[in-house]
Protein backbone atom coordinates (compact mmCIF):
# COMPACT_ATOMS: atom_id res chain seq x y z
CA UNK A 1 0.00 0.00 0.00
CA UNK A 2 0.89 3.74 -1.27
CA UNK A 3 2.18 5.96 2.02
CA UNK A 4 -0.66 8.09 0.58
CA UNK A 5 -3.30 5.62 0.63
CA UNK A 6 -2.02 4.28 3.74
CA UNK A 7 -2.51 7.81 5.27
CA UNK A 8 -5.82 8.31 3.72
CA UNK A 9 -7.13 4.98 5.07
CA UNK A 10 -5.63 6.10 8.72
CA UNK A 11 -7.59 9.18 8.28
CA UNK A 12 -10.68 7.42 7.32
CA UNK A 13 -10.20 4.75 10.56
CA UNK A 14 -9.80 7.54 12.65
CA UNK A 15 -13.15 9.45 11.61
CA UNK A 16 -15.23 6.02 11.52
CA UNK A 17 -13.74 5.98 15.45
CA UNK A 18 -15.06 9.16 16.01
CA UNK A 19 -18.74 8.55 14.34
CA UNK A 20 -18.60 5.49 16.35
CA UNK A 21 -18.10 6.63 19.58
CA UNK A 22 -20.21 9.60 19.14
CA UNK A 23 -23.23 7.76 18.12
CA UNK A 24 -22.45 5.71 21.17
CA UNK A 25 -22.51 8.26 23.36
CA UNK A 26 -25.53 10.14 22.10
CA UNK A 27 -27.59 7.28 21.84
CA UNK A 28 -27.00 6.12 26.01
CA UNK A 29 -29.07 8.65 26.82
CA UNK A 30 -32.93 10.03 26.56
CA UNK A 31 -32.33 13.29 27.77
CA UNK A 32 -32.74 16.22 25.34
CA UNK A 33 -30.33 18.64 26.85
CA UNK A 34 -27.98 15.61 27.52
CA UNK A 35 -27.74 14.76 24.16
CA UNK A 36 -27.44 18.28 22.79
CA UNK A 37 -24.25 18.94 25.61
CA UNK A 38 -22.51 15.55 24.25
CA UNK A 39 -22.82 16.74 20.70
CA UNK A 40 -21.51 19.69 21.40
CA UNK A 41 -18.84 18.79 23.27
CA UNK A 42 -17.50 16.13 21.37
CA UNK A 43 -18.00 18.36 18.18
CA UNK A 44 -15.59 21.18 19.39
CA UNK A 45 -13.41 18.27 20.47
CA UNK A 46 -12.99 16.95 17.23
CA UNK A 47 -12.84 19.72 15.23
CA UNK A 48 -10.39 21.63 17.70
CA UNK A 49 -12.52 24.70 17.44
CA UNK A 50 -13.33 27.18 20.49
CA UNK A 51 -16.55 28.18 19.75
CA UNK A 52 -20.41 26.68 19.35
CA UNK A 53 -23.66 26.19 19.09
CA UNK A 54 -27.14 24.49 18.53
CA UNK A 55 -30.42 25.91 17.57
CA UNK A 56 -33.77 23.71 17.08
CA UNK A 57 -36.30 25.01 15.77
CA UNK A 58 -38.93 25.90 18.31
CA UNK A 59 -42.63 25.88 18.26
CA UNK A 60 -43.26 28.95 17.04
CA UNK A 61 -41.39 28.22 14.06
CA UNK A 62 -37.94 30.47 14.76
CA UNK A 63 -34.46 29.23 15.50
CA UNK A 64 -33.23 29.17 19.61
CA UNK A 65 -29.97 29.13 20.59
CA UNK A 66 -30.37 25.67 23.31
CA UNK A 67 -26.88 24.79 23.75
CA UNK A 68 -23.74 27.31 23.27
CA UNK A 69 -20.12 27.71 24.08
CA UNK A 70 -17.58 30.40 23.78
CA UNK A 71 -20.49 32.77 23.17
CA UNK A 72 -20.86 35.84 25.87
CA UNK A 73 -24.78 35.31 27.54
CA UNK A 74 -26.44 38.56 25.50
CA UNK A 75 -25.46 36.03 22.17
CA UNK A 76 -25.99 32.71 23.80
CA UNK A 77 -29.82 32.92 24.43
CA UNK A 78 -30.87 34.23 20.65
CA UNK A 79 -33.43 33.72 18.53
CA UNK A 80 -33.67 33.66 14.66
CA UNK A 81 -36.44 33.57 11.87
CA UNK A 82 -35.75 30.43 9.56
CA UNK A 83 -34.01 31.84 6.60
CA UNK A 84 -32.28 34.63 8.74
CA UNK A 85 -28.63 34.33 8.93
CA UNK A 86 -25.97 32.15 8.31
CA UNK A 87 -27.81 29.19 10.97
CA UNK A 88 -31.46 30.50 9.73
CA UNK A 89 -29.92 29.66 5.77
CA UNK A 90 -29.00 26.39 6.58
CA UNK A 91 -32.32 25.83 8.44
CA UNK A 92 -34.17 26.32 5.55
CA UNK A 93 -31.90 25.00 3.13
CA UNK A 94 -30.98 21.92 4.76
CA UNK A 95 -27.98 21.64 3.36
CA UNK A 96 -24.41 22.11 5.74
CA UNK A 97 -21.85 24.99 4.97
CA UNK A 98 -18.70 26.12 4.67
CA UNK A 99 -17.43 29.85 5.07
CA UNK A 100 -13.74 30.51 5.08
CA UNK A 101 -14.17 33.81 6.48
CA UNK A 102 -17.22 35.34 7.22
CA UNK A 103 -16.97 38.84 7.20
CA UNK A 104 -16.23 38.73 3.53
CA UNK A 105 -19.19 36.27 2.56
CA UNK A 106 -21.40 38.19 0.10
CA UNK A 107 -24.30 35.85 1.24
CA UNK A 108 -24.64 37.25 4.77
CA UNK A 109 -22.34 40.75 5.22
CA UNK A 110 -21.93 39.60 8.83
CA UNK A 111 -20.06 41.85 10.66
CA UNK A 112 -18.57 40.34 14.12
CA UNK A 113 -19.45 41.22 17.37
CA UNK A 114 -17.21 43.07 19.68
CA UNK A 115 -17.34 40.57 22.60
CA UNK A 116 -15.99 37.35 20.02
CA UNK A 117 -15.06 37.12 16.48
CA UNK A 118 -15.70 34.40 14.08
CA UNK A 119 -13.49 33.70 11.15
CA UNK A 120 -13.90 30.14 9.98
CA UNK A 121 -17.43 28.76 10.20
CA UNK A 122 -18.83 25.19 10.01
CA UNK A 123 -22.46 24.61 10.07
CA UNK A 124 -25.01 21.79 9.79
CA UNK A 125 -28.23 21.01 10.09
CA UNK A 126 -30.10 18.65 12.31
CA UNK A 127 -31.76 16.14 9.85
CA UNK A 128 -34.42 13.70 10.70
CA UNK A 129 -36.78 12.17 8.55
CA UNK A 130 -36.20 14.97 5.83
CA UNK A 131 -37.02 17.46 8.83
CA UNK A 132 -34.82 19.72 9.88
CA UNK A 133 -34.47 19.74 13.89
CA UNK A 134 -32.09 22.43 13.84
CA UNK A 135 -28.83 23.64 13.49
CA UNK A 136 -25.44 22.79 14.77
CA UNK A 137 -22.43 25.48 13.87
CA UNK A 138 -18.74 25.22 14.62
CA UNK A 139 -16.54 28.49 14.89
CA UNK A 140 -12.61 28.89 14.87
CA UNK A 141 -10.48 26.67 14.78
CA UNK A 142 -7.60 26.73 17.65
CA UNK A 143 -4.81 26.59 15.16
CA UNK A 144 -7.21 29.80 13.65
CA UNK A 145 -6.57 28.22 10.17
CA UNK A 146 -10.03 27.86 7.99
CA UNK A 147 -12.13 24.92 8.14
CA UNK A 148 -11.39 23.02 5.06
CA UNK A 149 -14.48 20.58 3.15
CA UNK A 150 -13.55 17.26 5.31
CA UNK A 151 -14.27 19.58 8.15
CA UNK A 152 -17.55 20.00 7.14
CA UNK A 153 -17.83 16.11 5.81
CA UNK A 154 -17.35 15.53 9.72
CA UNK A 155 -19.49 17.83 11.11
CA UNK A 156 -22.19 16.37 8.43
CA UNK A 157 -21.66 12.88 9.31
CA UNK A 158 -21.95 14.22 13.16
CA UNK A 159 -24.73 15.39 12.49
CA UNK A 160 -26.84 12.97 10.71
CA UNK A 161 -26.21 10.50 13.43
CA UNK A 162 -27.26 13.23 16.53
CA UNK A 163 -30.44 14.06 14.51
CA UNK A 164 -31.59 10.38 14.98
CA UNK A 165 -30.62 10.02 18.49
CA UNK A 166 -31.88 14.15 19.22
CA UNK A 167 -35.33 12.44 17.67
CA UNK A 168 -35.36 9.82 20.07
CA UNK A 169 -34.87 11.48 22.87
CA UNK A 170 -37.58 14.46 22.16
CA UNK A 171 -39.62 11.10 21.36
CA UNK A 172 -39.45 9.99 24.53
CA UNK A 173 -40.02 12.85 26.28
CA UNK A 174 -42.82 14.02 25.13
CA UNK A 175 -44.09 10.32 25.95
CA UNK A 176 -43.39 11.39 29.39
CA UNK A 177 -44.46 14.36 29.48
CA UNK A 178 -48.37 13.49 28.29
CA UNK A 179 -48.28 10.44 30.72
CA UNK A 180 -47.88 12.74 33.81
CA UNK A 181 -50.32 15.54 32.06
CA UNK A 182 -54.18 14.88 32.20
CA UNK A 183 -55.36 15.01 28.45
CA UNK A 184 -58.60 17.72 29.07
CA UNK A 185 -56.73 20.31 30.66
CA UNK A 186 -53.08 19.48 30.17
CA UNK A 187 -52.41 20.04 34.67
CA UNK A 188 -50.14 17.34 35.61
CA UNK A 189 -52.45 14.39 36.50
CA UNK A 190 -52.97 12.38 40.12
CA UNK A 191 -49.82 10.50 39.43
CA UNK A 192 -47.58 13.23 38.94
CA UNK A 193 -48.94 14.97 41.85
CA UNK A 194 -48.10 12.40 44.31
CA UNK A 195 -44.59 11.81 42.78
CA UNK A 196 -43.58 15.81 42.79
CA UNK A 197 -45.33 16.31 45.95
CA UNK A 198 -43.62 13.27 47.93
CA UNK A 199 -40.25 15.41 46.46
CA UNK A 200 -41.82 18.44 47.88
CA UNK A 201 -42.18 16.81 50.90
CA UNK A 202 -39.02 15.59 51.66
CA UNK A 203 -36.80 19.09 50.68
CA UNK A 204 -39.46 21.10 53.04
CA UNK A 205 -38.34 18.05 56.00
CA UNK A 206 -34.81 18.46 55.03
CA UNK A 207 -34.64 22.36 55.22
CA UNK A 208 -36.96 22.70 57.52
CA UNK A 209 -38.98 24.54 54.62
CA UNK A 210 -42.85 25.76 54.66
CA UNK A 211 -44.99 23.85 52.41
CA UNK A 212 -48.43 23.96 52.02
CA UNK A 213 -51.77 22.16 49.89
CA UNK A 214 -54.47 24.13 48.08
CA UNK A 215 -57.23 21.61 47.19
CA UNK A 216 -60.03 23.21 45.13
CA UNK A 217 -63.36 21.79 44.17
CA UNK A 218 -65.89 23.07 41.79
CA UNK A 219 -69.26 23.76 43.30
CA UNK A 220 -72.38 21.55 42.08
CA UNK A 221 -70.56 20.97 38.95
CA UNK A 222 -72.73 18.05 38.76
CA UNK A 223 -75.88 20.04 38.25
CA UNK A 224 -74.15 22.64 35.65
CA UNK A 225 -72.90 19.27 33.69
CA UNK A 226 -76.70 17.69 34.08
CA UNK A 227 -78.34 21.44 32.70
CA UNK A 228 -75.87 22.44 30.30
CA UNK A 229 -74.34 18.89 28.51
CA UNK A 230 -71.02 17.69 29.13
CA UNK A 231 -68.90 20.03 26.43
CA UNK A 232 -69.75 22.70 28.10
CA UNK A 233 -68.87 21.12 31.71
CA UNK A 234 -65.08 20.17 29.87
CA UNK A 235 -65.01 24.05 28.87
CA UNK A 236 -65.64 24.86 32.39
CA UNK A 237 -62.73 22.27 33.83
CA UNK A 238 -60.82 23.80 30.81
CA UNK A 239 -61.53 27.27 32.24
CA UNK A 240 -60.69 27.09 35.80
CA UNK A 241 -57.36 24.82 35.15
CA UNK A 242 -56.33 28.13 33.05
CA UNK A 243 -57.03 30.12 36.14
CA UNK A 244 -55.60 28.03 38.43
CA UNK A 245 -52.24 28.11 36.18
CA UNK A 246 -52.17 31.80 35.71
CA UNK A 247 -52.23 32.35 39.02
CA UNK A 248 -50.02 30.16 40.58
CA UNK A 249 -46.15 30.87 40.71
CA UNK A 250 -43.72 29.09 38.60
CA UNK A 251 -42.35 26.36 40.85
CA UNK A 252 -45.88 26.16 42.12
CA UNK A 253 -47.60 22.48 41.31
CA UNK A 254 -50.96 23.08 39.64
CA UNK A 255 -52.67 19.30 39.18
CA UNK A 256 -56.18 18.10 38.46
CA UNK A 257 -57.10 15.89 40.83
CA UNK A 258 -59.62 13.99 39.92
CA UNK A 259 -63.28 15.21 38.17
CA UNK A 260 -64.56 18.53 39.12
CA UNK A 261 -60.96 18.53 42.28
CA UNK A 262 -58.12 20.53 41.64
CA UNK A 263 -54.70 20.08 43.42
CA UNK A 264 -52.12 22.96 43.80
CA UNK A 265 -48.37 22.57 45.80
CA UNK A 266 -46.85 25.82 47.12
CA UNK A 267 -43.41 25.39 48.19
CA UNK A 268 -41.93 27.93 50.64
CA UNK A 269 -45.76 29.44 51.80
CA UNK A 270 -47.34 29.21 55.04
CA UNK A 271 -50.90 29.08 56.82
CA UNK A 272 -51.16 32.40 55.83
CA UNK A 273 -49.74 32.57 52.19
CA UNK A 274 -51.73 29.83 51.22
CA UNK A 275 -54.90 31.23 52.83
CA UNK A 276 -54.28 34.02 50.97
CA UNK A 277 -53.62 32.13 47.49
CA UNK A 278 -57.07 30.13 48.20
CA UNK A 279 -58.82 33.73 48.59
CA UNK A 280 -57.34 34.70 45.56
CA UNK A 281 -58.51 31.34 43.38
CA UNK A 282 -61.99 32.09 45.07
CA UNK A 283 -62.65 35.63 44.24
CA UNK A 284 -61.48 35.17 40.29
CA UNK A 285 -63.57 32.26 39.94
CA UNK A 286 -66.46 33.45 41.33
CA UNK A 287 -65.94 36.76 38.55
CA UNK A 288 -65.36 34.49 35.95
CA UNK A 289 -68.36 33.69 33.12
CA UNK A 290 -68.82 30.30 32.24
CA UNK A 291 -71.08 28.55 29.60
CA UNK A 292 -71.51 29.31 25.92
CA UNK A 293 -72.87 32.55 26.20
CA UNK A 294 -69.93 33.44 29.37
CA UNK A 295 -73.29 34.02 31.26
CA UNK A 296 -73.20 30.99 33.84
CA UNK A 297 -71.70 30.97 37.57
CA UNK A 298 -68.95 28.92 39.07
CA UNK A 299 -67.89 29.03 42.12
CA UNK A 300 -65.54 26.75 44.17
CA UNK A 301 -64.54 25.92 47.91
CA UNK A 302 -60.76 25.66 48.83
CA UNK A 303 -59.30 23.66 51.24
CA UNK A 304 -55.97 24.40 52.84
CA UNK A 305 -53.36 22.38 54.48
CA UNK A 306 -49.70 23.51 55.47
CA UNK A 307 -47.36 20.28 56.27
CA UNK A 308 -46.77 19.76 60.07
CA UNK A 309 -45.39 17.17 62.44
CA UNK A 310 -49.05 15.78 62.28
CA UNK A 311 -49.18 15.45 58.27
CA UNK A 312 -45.64 15.03 57.59
CA UNK A 313 -46.16 12.99 54.12
CA UNK A 314 -47.52 13.65 50.92
CA UNK A 315 -50.91 11.33 51.04
CA UNK A 316 -51.22 12.89 55.20
CA UNK A 317 -50.84 16.67 53.59
CA UNK A 318 -53.09 16.31 50.95
CA UNK A 319 -55.88 14.63 52.65
CA UNK A 320 -55.43 17.19 55.53
CA UNK A 321 -56.34 19.65 52.76
CA UNK A 322 -59.22 17.36 51.59
CA UNK A 323 -60.53 17.11 55.42
CA UNK A 324 -60.63 21.13 55.05
CA UNK A 325 -62.26 21.47 51.73
CA UNK A 326 -64.81 19.43 53.10
CA UNK A 327 -65.69 21.41 56.14
CA UNK A 328 -66.16 24.55 53.49
CA UNK A 329 -68.32 22.08 51.62
CA UNK A 330 -69.99 21.65 54.31
CA UNK A 331 -70.52 25.30 55.69
CA UNK A 332 -72.23 26.30 52.46
CA UNK A 333 -69.60 26.37 49.66
CA UNK A 334 -67.59 29.22 48.37
CA UNK A 335 -65.25 29.92 50.80
CA UNK A 336 -61.92 28.57 52.13
CA UNK A 337 -60.88 26.66 55.35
Amino acid sequence: MERADRDQFEKRHAELEILYETVRDLSSTLSVQQVLTRLLDRTLRHLEAEIGSILLIDTDSVLRVVVAHGLPDEVSHLTMEIGEGISGYVAATGRPLLIPNVEVDPRFGRRNHERYYTHSLVSSPLLRMGTVLGVINVNNKRSQESFVSEDLCLLDAIAGHAAVALGNAQQYEETLRRSQRDALTGLANHAHLFATLDLEVERALRYDRKLSVAMIDIDNFKQYNDRLGHRAGDEALVKVANSLSEISRVHDIVARYGGEEFTVVLPETDHQGSLAFGEKVRQIIEGTGFGPDGREDLTVSVGIAEMSAENGTATALVDAADGQLYRAKSLGRNRVC
